[in-house]
């Protein structure tokens, strides 16, 4: 054998040996999948209806990416509309950000403001930081600070736990209230 093929040989194994050394395991690979949107959509309106054709529940966001093996749905200024079971919006809930379980429970984070839309609602805004909506138990919780404002009181407090189809909110820790009579 002589120099030359000495020195190509040294040097294929020193480059497989580097290639072995430096090279990502297939754990790591498996782990780090990246997920691709099976759909976009902009200036999404759905609206979800009952049994007896009534609305019960719809959404709007400025931009949502759906992704089908992981069941969820990333929003950008997700809008969601509650309606009580005569087909009445109730509730008009927004934030910044939104991302939606399907069929579990809807997330809103950033600025979330909640509206209560009929006229003998007890909490007419609810503003915090963060908002999960339960739609298995018919929830609304939070573990933020939470504003809630109406005609006749303001209070504000740790945590909040709501009962959509009940219609009550409670705050849950440090609640300070102000009554305003007429």
């Amino acid at each position: 054998m002589n120099r030359q093929t000495g020195w190509f040989g040294g040097l294929f194994i020193l480059a497989v040996i580097c290639w072995q050394w430096f090279k990502p395991s297939d754990d790591l690979q498996d782990t780090q999948q990246h997920y691709q949107p099976d759909f976009i959509a902009k200036n999404l309106v759905s609206v979800q209806y009952n049994k007896l054709g009534l609305p019960y529940r719809g959404l709007e966001a400025e931009y949502a990416e759906h992704y089908q093996p992981l069941a969820m749905t990333l929003m950008e200024k997700p809008v969601i509309l509650l309606y009580s079971p005569s087909g009445q919006p109730q509730w008009r809930l927004s934030g910044d950000e939104g991302m939606l379980n399907i069929g579990d429970n809807l997330v809103l984070n950033g600025t979330v403001v909640g509206k209560g839309l009929q006229a003998n609602s007890l909490v007419k805004t609810l503003t915090t930081e963060y908002l999960e909506l339960d739609f298995i138990n018919n929830q609304l919780r939070s573990n933020r600070a939470v504003q809630l404002t109406s005609p006749n009181y303001q209070a504000q407090g740790r945590g909040l736990l709501g009962k959509i189809d009940q219609q009550t909110v409670e705050l849950l820790h440090d609640t300070q209230a102000k009554y305003i009579t007429p």
